[in-house]
């Protein structure tokens, strides 16, 4: 079976509170490399620039992740993040950005699934349209189209909303601050309600606080493990990445979200790249939390 995952590949700089890391990043590494490990034929749609190290391509085609010549671009260098840890407070910057992904890389298959991971405005409608139609499902996670910059590059969430999108969507992952700027309610059931009417399947992770899960006309809440978070850059796309792996095997659909909870959340006590490695303990971890689930509301 094959993945498609769409987003900026990225060079990330991590300043944790006491050791600074430089690492790639973005969906198609943490997401896509994750779906290698499971086995799945995995196809970046991504844009790098002429900066990105050589031995990083080398390494990611060794790992199931192989760009392309049409994923690079010869004009923009490589789109980079600055996260900053303090403390409790995590502030994202955008440094660098690449340029837009285009028509022309779409490749002319079909896909079992894609992953829409946008970082910062990369995916356009007609982008994602013509991905929607290689694809059997779609799974959509909106955090670029959400994400604004102000004049520093520092990330903050505005409201979005484009039915061509959001109503052409077979699965939608979000926390609580992207439900917001999607439905305009930060209550996480009110969300997945009001997105009831345009997608069936769809999630809210809500930190440490029990995740929702809209499958059908049922919200179903689920618990969150409790860990010691290291590094949480790239959890969001390792719960993708777990969750699509999951489903395309099983397709249940709250199943694979316990699935991938529980591998975000194991995921957080690594740093950067070293998410995709994760213990055995996955598995018996999402069974748990599969078992504990219950459901909190019907729409």
């Amino acid at each position: 079976m094959n993945v498609l995952v769409a987003g900026f590949i990225t060079i990330d700089r991590i300043d944790l509170n006491q050791r600074q890391i430089t690492s790639i990043g973005g969906p198609p590494s943490y997401a896509g490399l994750l779906c290698a490990r499971f086995g799945f034929d995995v196809t970046p749609l991504t844009k790098v620039g002429p900066d990105f190290p050589e031995e990083q391509v080398v390494w990611l085609a060794r790992n199931g992740l192989a760009l392309r010549e049409v994923d690079r671009s010869s004009t923009k260098k490589t789109t980079r993040f600055r996260l900053v840890v303090k403390g409790e407070e995590r502030s994202l910057y955008l440094v660098e950005r690449c340029e837009d992904l285009s028509m022309a890389q779409v490749p002319d298959r079909q896909f079992n699934a894609s992953l829409i991971s946008p970082l910062a405005h990369e995916v356009s409608t007609p982008l994602f349209e013509e991905v929607r139609k290689r694809s059997d499902f779609t799974f959509l996670d909106p955090q670029g189209f959400v994400r604004m910059f102000d004049k520093s590059g520092k990330v903050y969430v505005d409201r979005w909303s484009d039915e061509n999108v959001l109503g052409n969507v077979d699965a939608l992952k979000m926390d609580l601050e992207e439900a917001y700027a999607l439905t305009g309610t930060a209550d996480g059931k009110a969300a997945l309600a009001k997105l009831s009417k345009k997608v069936r399947k769809a999630v809210v992770t809500r930190g440490s606080e029990p995740a929702l899960v809209l499958d059908g006309n049922k919200i179903a809440q689920v618990e969150v493990p409790k860990v010691k978070v290291v590094d949480s850059t790239g959890a969001g796309d390792i719960f993708a990445g777990a969750l699509i792996s999951s489903f395309l095997r099983s397709r249940d659909f709250l199943w694979s979200c316990c699935f991938g909870i529980a591998a975000s959340s194991l995921s957080l006590t690594s740093i950067a790249l070293g998410k995709i490695e994760l213990p055995r303990s996955v598995d018996q971890q999402a069974k748990r939390l599969y078992a504990s689930s219950t459901v909190v509301e019907t729409v």
